[in-house]
Order: structure tokens, then sequence, then C-alpha cells
């Protein structure tokens, strides 16, 4: 196929060749017959070569939170005789994608190209196909000789750092975490098992069920004193504007990470009815943040409805981030009073506009506004004592 330059200069062949002949000017001709005659010889030079690559790709990591650093590699290996200059394109969702030249190969050689991905804001960044394809020397034509894989990048919602939830006294069951196998009691030592995790001691592996699961499985000695934590997302469209809406998903995701940071039992509820179940660690993780990654506004649900979800199934600690819209912030304010009844320590998360006024609310309330450190206020409100 043509290029841009291809076209350009076809187009200007055949405008010389009709100046030529209108004219009479016998010049325009000769010029309009070589233009001519290069776009052929450029196509027939293209479709002429005979290039066989192999196009791997790595991304590293998989997974980001956004504004970290991710890039990808390219590794183009020449899988036949001599290959010419080559040009290769690599789609990258929402942006015009990676594209670059790759200087003539000898047979059996390999050459690595590296891009770095955009991860300024959350979502899945779709990779690929690559796209390899031959250009004649002068540029007016190329050809695709081949495609690479696709990948997929899940960047993850921006985070802070900020001190587990204040719990509930007491221990909570695991028997309703999805990743937490419990057995039956051994002696008095050997309790329960769990997956592994970067840090744990080796010499803990459950052998036996590791193999039968086909994961690492850690032995629990005792039974641990964890309390289950629900956190309750708003995603109604007339409380949060998208700037608005990306802070208390970030915010969110900041309340999930201080929680796996400490191996608590969690879920993510959101107003919309996502439910992704209480999970610890590994996979189920992955999934809450996976979600949160891709998670919208939506017109449908209410805050009472899901507030009441959250506390039938969690007797322990329950944070909620919701949109500070003046228009619902009463009867969120009458949503939250009853859930605090049932629940022995809620946490309110408020995302407000900075020129909103909204009733002020209780002790472990927490306003940001998109230029607001929730670092220290979340820490504040966290160290308000927590009723038996």
């Amino acid at each position: 196929m043509l290029t841009r330059r291809g076209w350009i200069a076809g187009i200007g062949s055949i405008l010389a060749a009709g100046a030529g002949r209108f004219f009479g000017i016998g010049e325009f001709l000769v010029l309009a017959v070589a233009g001519l005659l290069l776009i052929g010889t450029a196509v027939v030079w293209t479709r002429t070569r005979r290039v066989r690559l192999r196009i791997e790709r790595s991304t590293q990591p998989v997974r980001v939170h956004a504004g970290g650093t991710a890039r990808v590699t390219l590794t183009v290996t020449n899988l036949g005789g001599p290959a010419p200059v080559l040009q290769l394109t690599d789609p990258v969702t929402g942006t015009l994608g990676a594209r670059l030249r790759i200087g003539p190969l000898l047979s059996a050689e390999r050459v690595q190209a590296t891009y770095l991905l955009p991860t300024e804001r959350r979502g899945r960044l779709d990779i690929g196909p690559a796209d390899i394809a031959v250009a004649d020397p002068l540029g007016l034509a190329r050809m695709s000789i081949g495609t690479g894989p696709r990948t997929t990048l899940v960047v993850y919602p921006a985070t802070q750092t900020l001190v587990p939830p204040r719990l509930a006294r007491g221990p909570e069951p695991l028997g309703v975490a999805a990743d937490v196998h419990t057995l039956q009691r051994i002696g008095e030592d050997f309790y329960a098992l769990r997956d592994y995790t970067v840090g744990d001691d080796v010499r803990r592996i459950h052998w036996p069920s590791t193999a039968r699961l086909g994961r690492p499985m850690v032995r629990e000695d005792e039974v641990p004193r964890r309390s289950r934590v629900t956190v309750v997302l708003d995603t109604r469209s007339a409380t949060l504007d998208p700037d608005r809406f990306e802070l208390a998903v970030s915010a969110a995701a900041s309340v999930v990470l201080a929680c796996a940071s400490r191996h608590d039992p969690l879920r993510l509820l959101t107003v919309a009815g996502a439910d992704t179940g209480f999970v610890t660690s590994g996979e189920g993780l992955a999934q809450v943040f996976d979600h949160l990654a891709e998670v919208s506004t939506s017109g449908t649900g209410t805050l009472r409805g899901t507030l009441a979800a959250a506390a039938s199934a969690s007797t322990g600690a329950v944070v909620v981030v919701l949109g500070g819209a003046s228009l619902e912030a009463a009867r969120d304010a009458e949503s939250i009073s009853a859930a605090e009844s049932r629940s022995s320590a809620l946490t309110v998360i408020r995302v407000r506009a900075p020129d909103t006024r909204l009733p002020a609310g209780g002790r472990r309330w927490v306003d940001i506004t998109l230029a607001a450190d929730l670092t220290a206020r979340w820490a504040a409100a966290q160290a308000e004592a927590v009723p038996a």
C-alpha cells in the first residue's frame, strides 16, 4: 500500500500529467511518468521482500498504580535472510501508539526496543497487536509483514499511605474469607491454611495442600484475631463529578491497601451493586484492585440499601467513601446515622467541592477536596476511640 508520501507523489504526478497535456509542456509529462515509475517500483520492491520475523513483548509490571512507571520491551528476531529497514507500530489504548524504526537486520539477528506507557489515569490499557511493515528507501510504499501479540496493562488508582482502620474489639471468624481455607484443628497448634505471601517463612509451607491446590499454602499456628473491613464506594453520578469521583476511587483504594498491609479480610461494595465478597490476599485482592481500576459512575443504587447490605454481613469496620453533593447531603447523613447504629466502627470519607457547604458529620467523618491530603485527616479520625 502507498504511504502518505506515496499518495502525494501519485497525485502530484497525475496533476503534472494533466497540466503537461493541457498546456503542451513536455517537461511536465516527463515528471509525471518519472513519478509514476518511482511509485510502481516502490510497490514492487516492497511486495518482493521476503522477511520472516518473530515479535515478542514483555510488560513490566503488568499491574501498576497510577503515576507509576511501566515499560514495554519489544524483541524482534529475524528468522530469514537479511532484512531491510522496518517500521514498527504498537497501538496503545487512548494514544497514537509507539512508532519505531528498526535498522537492517542480519539473519538470526535480534533487536530490542523499549518505550514507556502512559499511567497518569487508572484503567485498562490494551497494547498491540504490534505491526511491522517494510518500506522502500524513498518511503513511497509499505507492506505489513507480521503482527505481534496483544497484552494488557491494568493501571490501579493512585493511593496514599494510610494507617489501617480501627477495628472492633474481639476476634472475627475466618470462614467467610474467600481465599482462607480452614481445616479441622489438629492438636493445639495447627489450625488453618492461607495463601503464601512474600515474606512468609518457607518452612511453614504446607506441601500436601500446596500440591493439591496448585499454589503455595502456609500453615496458621493459632487462631488470628482479625476483624473484617467493608469498604463502600459511592458511584452515584448525581453526587460526584469525574474529578471528584477519581479522588473517591483513590481514597477507597488507599483504604484497601491499608487493610491488605494488615492482612484483614476485606470486602468492596459499590452503590451500583458490585460486591467482591470477603478476600484477604493473592488473587482475591488483585480482583478488588482490578474492579477499582475500571469502576465508573452510575445512576442506579441507593446509599441506604448498600449500607444495609454492608452491615448485614460484617460486624467489623465499615469505611464509606461518598460524594459531597449538597442535594444528597441530608439524605446521606440519615443513611450514615442508621448505619452507625449497626456497625461498631464506621468511618466516612466525604469528597466535596471546595466551595460546597455541607452539614457537619460525626467524629469519624473525613472531608477532603481535590487539593486535600487524605493521610493526616484519616489518621486523626482513626485516633478516635472505638466503642466496645
